[in-house]
């Protein structure tokens, strides 16, 4: 099931924005000064946050759940807030629940649950980071209903739980699991739809092409092919219509 997303934009506005001969990197913690690479570098911390509004390349602002503890979320996410607007930030995350750290679970979801809105409010894509928390996510998702793109980065499960995922509008991305022969993401990855599938390389210091390419393999579609798809999927996650913008005008 596509979503049918298309979020609109304030008139004028420089957005950082790809074309279909670049490889997108939709989530990475590195600089890519490739200019066939369009990459959206994610920002968690919150002196990065604060000096983002000098940035003129793509970014996601968050409050990651690793970087935030009780009575640390008030001021993190008004500094989120006021990044969220900017022009080169495309997406709010990486934000999510770990089941992994200590951090309570109910503090997790509420902090999440604040960007989900923030995210819904500002119509800009949602990059979740999840650790063992596919059961909450998916209940989430039937609650929610939300009005952007939930994209799950680092995805790396079954096929069952991709196309529950999927079936309730989420994306999917996808990084270098991808290459190990008896990983779950390699085994689902055939079977998934390529109209909800983006690719990422994370924290991987390994360019995203790496990816594409493994990814045309598996498909049986040429590299142009594949990336024509990946740049369909961002237009219909992150591009502004102009029927939304002449509608609001």
């Amino acid at each position: 099931m596509t979503p049918p997303y298309k979020l609109p934009l304030q008139k004028s506005e420089p957005v950082p924005y790809p074309d279909e001969k670049q490889f997108i990197d939709v989530h990475t913690h590195h600089p890519w000064n490739y200019p066939h690479i369009f990459s959206i570098r994610n920002y968690v911390d919150r002196i990065e946050i604060e000096t983002s509004r000098q940035l003129k390349t793509a970014i996601s602002v968050g409050v990651h759940p690793w970087k935030c503890k009780p009575g640390e979320e008030e001021k993190f996410l008004e500094l989120v807030k006021q990044a969220s607007t900017l022009p080169h930030v495309l997406a709010i995350g990486e934000c999510g629940i770990d089941l992994k750290i200590e951090t309570p679970i109910e503090f997790q979801e509420k902090v999440f649950l604040q960007q989900a809105l923030l995210a819904d409010e500002i119509k800009k894509p949602l990059i979740i980071h999840c650790v063992k928390a596919y059961q909450q996510f998916s209940q989430l998702l039937q609650k929610q209903k939300p009005g952007v793109p939930w994209i799950f980065h680092g995805f790396n499960n079954t096929l069952q739980l991709a196309e529950e995922l999927t079936g309730n509008g989420a994306y999917l991305s996808v990084g270098f699991d991808l290459l190990k022969e008896n990983s779950k993401i390699r085994a689902a990855f055939y079977h998934l739809p390529i109209d909800q599938l983006f690719f990422e390389t994370d924290e991987m210091q390994q360019p995203v092409w790496k990816l594409y390419a493994e990814a045309a393999k598996i498909f049986r579609i040429s590299e142009k092919d594949l990336k024509k798809h990946v740049f369909e999927n961002f237009e219909r996650c992150f591009m502004r219509a102009e029927s939304n913008i002449r509608s609001k005008q």
